[in-house]
């Protein structure tokens, strides 16, 4: 990659860093035409052996989680859906969402079908469109893609459950490829050193335009947005 990846967090036992939108986390074996991932250039930026902890998909954006042992990764993983660990997001989805609610029903994956929990609350609307705060308690795959599409507030840029009138408007007026879904923080305790850990990514450029654009709404400081909000 000739951009460097960017290092949020890092400790003896874990690393984070922001991913692209147009990176896999993990190279898979099927997309072997695509080497590139996050996990690859990290590992040759850091010169370390990494284990990745979850997986964010390759049109999204944000916080991913590495640990540097096994057993560093098992601890992670033992607590990962627990109380001891938030996974936020922002995201921009199609026509005035509820202020907030839970969305608390099963969704069918690559395992089955599977119990899924993401609670959200609207950041602002522009009666077309509306901007919404995420957390999700558990990791299924394309959780929060799914139950927003079921709910007919397909996130923009989604190509498998959104709407392709939508996205083909976003790529024709703002050359915007990818969803408009962005892991913005990640919390957890410390499974080794039992500290708090807060890690923030900024929100990236692309998504940064089009809030301000139809929203007026900056979202260079989430955290802090959302908390005035």
């Amino acid at each position: 990659m000739k951009n460097k990846i960017q290092v949020l967090f890092e400790d003896d036992h874990y690393i984070a860093a922001t991913k692209p939108s147009d990176l896999l986390v993990h190279p898979f074996k099927e997309r072997s035409s695509d080497r590139r991932s996050l996990l690859r250039s990290l590992k040759k930026q850091t010169d370390l052996y990494l284990f990745p902890i979850h997986r964010l998909d390759k049109p999204v954006s944000g916080v991913v989680l590495f640990a540097k042992s096994k057993e560093a990764t098992r601890l992670m993983k033992d607590q990962w859906n627990s109380d001891h660990v938030s996974k936020h997001y922002v995201a921009m989805v199609k026509g005035i969402s509820e202020k907030e609610g839970v969305y608390d029903f099963p969704i069918k994956t690559d395992k089955g079908v599977q119990d899924a929990k993401t609670a959200f609350k609207r950041i602002t609307t522009n009666e077309e469109y509306s901007l919404v705060d995420i957390e999700i308690f558990t990791g299924r795959q394309h959780q929060i893609r799914k139950h927003f599409s079921r709910r007919m507030h397909n996130l923009v840029g989604d190509t498998k459950y959104g709407h392709s009138s939508i996205n083909n408007l976003f790529r024709k007026d703002y050359k915007f490829y990818r969803i408009f879904l962005h892991s913005y923080k990640l919390c957890f305790k410390h499974p080794i050193t039992q500290e708090d850990i807060i890690i923030e990514s900024p929100v990236t450029e692309d998504c940064l335009k089009i809030a301000k654009d139809l929203f007026a709404f900056d979202l260079s400081n989430i955290t802090k947005k959302i908390e005035e909000n």
